[in-house]
């Protein structure tokens, strides 16, 4: 029989805590790794982005966005671990007590220092990579930055809790779908609707950030700026992912269970009505 969602949700997350309390190296790697992917999906999006800004194109939203879900392919399938899925996929284990809000604690804190990690490896290396170092090439990606750093933390929080929402629905609904071409065409379109649609997304400013402070940039890009975002944005990233991913389909699967258990001894039933009636 199909594994549900829940149970692979569950699954999941025992893994997590099992590569966490195996090597902690080792785990922080993983995270790092997940930084890393996310860097190329961004670095992705916001050369394809400048040439369409260049040109004033009205378009240049949609063309940013339509590779980024690459990032969340590269994860998936590269054996990285993000910091904003996994505040859905511990959620679920701990509230289905298959793990401890410990082991969440300890798993979302290792998970974000490892993205971090990345996200400022990925920002050194293009650094030195010389492809930013002219300001014009990153006129695009500097404009977005200055408006995130600069966008009030009330409207950044509501926008972080609708992006880890959609994001973890990335995660979730492929766990529903068969074929890894149908999974990856899901998590592409839910991510560039996570992007396009202009939400906030912790681990993926993280890198963005890094990479916009390394290189020439304006005085509107500072890391003050950057600390200012991330607070609401973790925290709205935690609300989307915990509550209303995984509390919400927690409960829908305990409303399911009561469900199957009501057929199953209906079934039940039913058969001894008919053998009396045999």
């Amino acid at each position: 029989m199909k594994e549900q969602p829940i149970e692979l949700a569950i699954e999941t997350a025992l893994k997590k805590r099992k590569y966490l309390s195996e090597s902690k190296a080792r785990y922080l790697l993983r995270a790092a790794l997940a930084g890393v992917y996310i860097g190329f999906g961004i670095m992705v999006s916001y050369r394809l982005g400048e040439y369409f800004y260049d040109s004033h194109s009205p378009a240049t939203p949609i063309a940013s966005s339509i590779f980024f879900g690459l990032a969340l392919v590269l994860i998936i399938y590269g054996g990285g671990e993000l910091f904003t899925s996994n505040t859905m996929m511990l959620t679920i284990s701990t509230l289905k007590k298959a793990t401890t809000w410990k082991d969440t604690l300890e798993n979302w804190i290792a998970c974000y220092a490892g993205n971090m990690m990345g996200a400022i490896f990925f920002g050194l290396m293009l650094m030195m990579s010389g492809l930013f170092a002219s300001p014009e090439k990153s006129q695009y990606m500097m404009e977005v930055v200055s408006m995130k750093m600069n966008t009030p933390g009330t409207e950044l929080f509501i926008r972080a809790v609708l992006c880890n929402w959609l994001v973890c629905l990335a995660v979730w609904i492929p766990f529903s779908v068969k074929g890894d071409g149908a999974k990856i065409v899901v998590m592409l379109l839910l991510v560039f609707a996570f992007v396009v649609s202009g939400f906030e997304h912790s681990v993926a400013n993280m890198v963005l950030f890094a990479i916009a402070i390394l290189v020439p940039h304006p005085d509107t890009v500072t890391i003050a700026g950057g600390i200012f975002n991330l607070i609401p944005v973790t925290l709205g990233n935690i609300l989307g992912g915990a509550f209303f991913v995984g509390t919400i389909h927690v409960y829908l699967h305990s409303a399911n269970t009561v469900d199957q258990l009501y057929s199953q001894k209906e079934a039940s039933r039913q058969a001894v009505y008919r053998q009396k009636a045999l």
